[in-house]
């Protein structure tokens, strides 16, 4: 039992393509939090400037 600790396991499903280390694996797959951050300043800022655009020209239709 002076084998150790096993450096790799087999799943039986997995994502992970064979040869490539978990650690590296995660690290390209995951969403890096600044494009979030991006992402969302960007949404924010085009309802921003679309919101007033819209309510103006509601406000401009005549009713009858």
């Amino acid at each position: 039992m002076s084998d150790g600790l096993p450096r790799s396991f087999q799943y039986e499903h997995c994502d992970v393509p064979d040869g490539v280390a978990l650690a590296d694996w995660e690290r390209r797959t995951a969403r890096p939090e600044r494009r979030r951050a991006q992402l969302t300043g960007g949404f924010l800022a085009a309802v921003a400037t679309l919101a007033p655009i819209v309510l103006s020209v509601r406000g401009a239709r005549t009713h009858r």
